[in-house]
């Protein structure tokens, strides 16, 4: 081997040989056929191949192109251990490696390939972990088209990038390796996960060259037939990916959920949580959810479509209350074609919230109902709005909101009491309408009439819903967004008694002066917290259940002779949705968080209870409710000490137990939620 040669070589093409040596020779040819500026090398490796023809195959290229072709031979380990061997020998041999190419013995490349991947890796910065491309089917032919910006959100339940990549030896050198356990396919994804738990992305590379054998059986359809434990052991392996919190930061990074057109300014805000978001117009907002509809850009377009004046929507984000009114009109679409709440002001001398259904009409068909002329904020699935539009197209291929929610309409009617409310803000009924004639207009100037006709693979194609990222998950479906930091706590009520308020008031105090963010939650139908300073919650979130507050609300259940909402599934889903994503949820005389606190526990959020004694129930039953569920919670926290000595009556170990006001400090002190530690995706 010339040593000259192997100091100078920047990539390495790897490609594991088994079965098939016909297929193989093609393969090393097309790889061989690289047009480069830099040096390169083959490293074809033989995986114990029984057939002898593989071995001569290998060995005649090797000695056809010495310095270029270098051939390993092992015993049989399964793909990942071949690829491993080669990953080993390509470092140790080349000292100037940049990069490898994975090219399985059955696949094509095309002449530029190898430097186009180089070149893209080269243009990256140093969070780059790899280079992906479109796939070209040929067997049976068809198109995979990986474009659009790569998201790490869509990674996660999506393998996209696929085993045709090349890896950058910086990613190497952090450790990424394949895994010899996993011999039933789907490898290659659990290859980049591995980078992506260590901070790198990917960068795709279009018109790359590479040509996937695709055929009745192989590899692949064998693990798609076998996926679902393949799927457990990927998401077990990286625990730290596949877990609410890290899934939200994702989210709320790529901005991924709400569109919030501004009929006032023209503008559309794209956010997940709020303090994060990016300002486009409208016009480009349309045209993106018109491409995300054709062509793969995960997250890039938000799927809920939401139309508020930026006035009402500054209004609101001032008093805290925006989140919560999202997160009500996102609930509300998961139901409905379409969501609208009329918001009146009114004086009062405390601050109160209160949602009030105002109808709900059964979905008959697939045209959606137009919002109340009076409605203030609409909502609807971006989706949905795209198959009303083109019902004759392929935007609804699909696309089955129709088929799936029971309602036409939800409306709700928001009444919100302030001291000084100012005026009450203009309807956006016509912004609405607006905003489907430009829909029309932007798609025929775009020439977007055209995909009609179009036969396309739509499998990635879609604008970013969550519904798409949870349920698979976590079994709910949606996840409200408490902001990005790590340090949100929920301090929950239900029916919200002045002694509740002031409570969670104190709790709040301590919470932000060690630097956490208090959030104030309700699921009662009023939820009147004029009794705390304007600025102790970072945000109020007003959902109330029909469990508590409905026509449901007479159905309860009995504990030792203590009464207990009943909730029903979809409420008790809504709830669990509500509070998933926080680091630490707080029990503030909350019966509704005894029923949800273990679902809680099993998505890792730290759950504590403040026994606070309402006006109208013993301290007997207040207790009682709560040893029915002690075993979910972390810390149970009595507010006098006759609730303590009841508490340890009634059984709660006393580990458990904190007496207040020390409680308060115990709480802010408390050790890190669960998955807390986890390592920041970058």
């Amino acid at each position: 081997m010339n040593s000259k040669t192997e100091g100078d070589v920047r990539a390495a093409i790897l490609i594991p040989a088994y079965g098939q040596p016909g297929l193989t020779a093609e393969a090393l040819h097309t790889a061989i056929a690289q047009q480069a500026d830099f040096a390169f090398a083959v490293v074809v490796v033989n995986d114990g191949c029984p057939s002898p023809e593989t071995h001569e195959i290998c060995l005649n290229f090797a000695a056809t192109y010495p310095g270029k072709v270098f051939y390993l031979k092992k015993a049989n380990g399964g793909l990942s251990a071949a690829r491993n061997s080669g990953l080993e020998f390509a470092l140790s041999a080349f000292p100037a490696l940049e990069a490898v190419y994975f090219l399985d013995c059955d696949n094509h490349i095309g002449p530029l390939l190898l430097q186009r991947m180089v070149d893209a890796l080269r243009a990256s910065d140093e969070t780059v972990g790899w280079a992906y491309a479109d796939v070209d089917k040929f067997g049976f032919a068809s198109f995979g088209d990986t474009s659009g910006r790569y998201s790490p959100l869509e990674h996660l339940f999506r393998s996209f990038c696929e085993a045709g990549s090349m890896v950058s030896r910086r990613m190497l050198d952090a450790g990424a390796r394949f895994d010899t356990a996993m011999r039933k396919g789907v490898e290659d994804w659990d290859f980049w996960l591995q980078g992506l738990g260590k901070g790198f992305r990917g960068v795709h590379v279009a018109d790359a060259g590479f040509r996937y054998r695709r055929r009745g059986e192989s590899m692949l359809v064998e693990a798609e037939r076998d996926i679902a434990p393949i799927l457990a052991y990927i998401r077990g392996k990286h625990a730290q990916l596949y877990n609410v919190k890290s899934v939200l930061r994702l989210e709320i990074e790529a901005r991924a959920r709400y569109a919030i057109h501004h009929p006032d300014t023209g503008f559309v805000r794209c956010m997940t949580a709020t303090g994060m978001s990016e300002l486009i117009t409208l016009d480009d907002y349309l045209v993106r959810l018109m491409r995300a509809a054709e062509r793969p850009d995960y997250g890039h377009c938000p799927g809920h479509l939401i139309v508020m004046d930026q006035a009402l929507f500054d209004t609101l984000a001032g008093w805290r209350l925006l989140s919560g009114v999202l997160w009500k009109l996102e609930c509300a679409v998961m139901q409905a074609a379409i969501a609208a709440c009329s918001i009146t002001l009114h004086p009062s001398p405390d601050r109160t919230v209160r949602w009030r259904a105002v109808s709900s009409s059964r979905l008959t068909a697939q045209q959606i109902p137009s919002p109340p002329e009076t409605a203030q904020v609409v909502a609807i699935e971006a989706g949905a709005l795209l198959a009303q539009q083109f019902p004759d197209g392929a935007f609804a291929t699909g696309n089955h909101w129709h088929a799936v929610k029971p309602f036409g309409g939800r409306f709700f009617d928001l009444e919100i009491g302030r001291a000084h409310p100012g005026e009450t803000p203009p309807a956006v009924g016509e912004g609405f309408a607006s905003l489907q004639r430009r829909l029309e207009a932007v798609a025929v100037s775009h020439g977007r009439a055209l995909w009609r006709a179009a036969e396309h693979d739509r499998y990635r194609a879609r604008a970013a819903v969550p519904r798409d990222l949870y349920p698979e998950l976590f079994n709910t479906p949606s996840v409200f967004p408490p902001a990005a930091s790590q340090r949100s706590v929920a301090l929950v009520v239900d029916d919200a008694t002045p002694a509740a308020i002031a409570l969670a008031a104190q709790l709040a105090e301590a919470l932000r002066e060690e630097g956490y963010g208090p959030h104030l939650v309700s699921f009662g139908a009023l939820l009147p917290y004029g009794a705390a300073p304007p600025a102790d919650f970072d945000e109020i979130v007003a959902l109330p259940l029909d469990s508590l507050c409905g026509t449901e609300a007479s159905k309860r259940q009995s504990y030792l002779g203590t009464s207990l909402p009943l909730l029903d599934w979809r409420d008790r889903q809504a709830a669990l949705a509500t509070l998933a994503a926080y680091s630490r949820v707080v029990s503030v005389g909350s019966h509704v968080l005894h029923l949800i606190a273990g679902a809680l526990r099993q998505l890792k959020v730290e759950t504590w209870a403040v026994l606070v004694r309402p006006d109208e129930q013993s301290a007997v039953d207040s207790v009682t409710a709560c040893s029915a569920f002690e075993q979910a919670y972390d810390a149970i926290v009595p507010d006098t000490e006759e609730l303590l000595h009841l508490c340890r009556a009634l059984g709660i170990p006393a580990r458990k137990l904190r007496l207040w006001p020390d409680a308060a400090r115990a709480l802010v002190a408390a050790s890190p939620s669960r998955d807390e530690a986890a390592p920041r995706i970058q």
